[in-house]
């Protein structure tokens, strides 16, 4: 049973998530999936009621699924296949690096990002899994505490590390979720690779923030990396504030790259907007979410 008495913050997020639940969902309709029975279009051949081919009859076959009336035509015994109907296995991890919780927009963002992930999943009667990811760390969340808003409050205290998550939790042929700012260096295709070694459907949602792709002064300021805490002393010239606005857009452009080569849906979602309207964007264009 989920727990009620959450924060008003808390629930003002899960209600934010609910509103683009009954919008959106995610994009379930987009392949066949493989799984346990349940209601969406399998690769399999089952016991939907959507039919899908013509075989031979063989002995032992269930006489009600023959196709009597090709066999009036033909004189030969065929069977009506019909398409499965499976309950797709989805894995949502949730990148906890400290740039992902250094302002309240991007927090209550990622959060209501996590709670729309997973209320999609249920209504699709998937099996969903959720993981908090820290570099080479991966936590197990319970769905009682993500609905309250409280997962955050039971994560261990996981040390400083400034390397990309790569998850090593992703099931075989399922939905992989990945919520994440992205602001890593190195090469995209050490987290996309593993991702879609397996098969499946591969998303990952970048909440954003529109003040990050400018230097917001000039002159000597005092930087401080959020996931270090190391501390320096920086003149910011005019120059280096187009060069900082120029590579920070190439550096999503490089993802986005990445992504198309892996087959990796791939959308920023801004977080000084209502989730509705965020994902309304480029999500909703771009195929990650489709309307429920």
């Amino acid at each position: 049973m989920f727990m009620e008495n959450a924060s008003p913050s808390s629930t003002g997020i899960r209600q934010e998530a609910e509103q683009a639940a009954r919008r959106f969902r995610l994009p379930f309709s987009r392949q066949a999936w493989k799984g346990v029975q349940g209601g969406w279009a399998g690769r399999e051949t089952g016991n939907s009621i959507d039919f899908q081919d013509h075989r031979a009859y063989q002995w032992g076959d269930d006489p009600r699924g023959i196709h009597w009336a090709a066999y009036a035509r033909t004189g030969q015994l065929t069977m009506k296949v019909y398409q499965a109907e499976l309950s797709p296995l989805v894995d949502i991890a949730v990148d906890v690096s400290e740039s992902m919780f250094l302002c309240e927009e991007r927090a209550a963002a990622t959060e209501a990002l996590l709670q729309f992930c997973m209320l999609s999943s249920l209504q699709a009667a998937a099996q969903v899994r959720m993981h908090a990811v820290k570099g080479r760390h991966g936590i197990p969340l319970e769905m009682e505490d993500v609905h309250s808003g409280r997962w955050r409050a039971g994560l261990p205290e996981l040390p400083a590390d400034e390397t990309m998550p790569v998850p090593a939790f992703w099931r075989a042929n399922g939905l992989k979720i990945f919520i994440s700012d992205l602001l890593y260096p190195g090469e995209p295709s050490a987290l996309l690779a593993p991702m879609t070694s397996r098969g499946g459907l591969s998303l990952i949602l970048a909440p954003t923030l529109p003040e990050e792709a400018v230097l917001p002064e000039t002159g000597n300021v005092h930087l401080k990396n959020c996931e270090s805490g190391a501390i320096r002393n920086q003149y910011i010239s005019s120059g280096l504030s187009r060069r900082y606005t120029r590579a920070y857009a190439v550096h999503f452009e490089l993802w986005a790259a990445a992504c198309r080569r892996h087959q990796v849906l791939f959308s920023r979602i801004p977080c000084n907007l209502p989730l509705t309207k965020a994902l309304a964007a480029e999500a909703f264009s771009g195929g990650a979410v489709e309307l429920a």
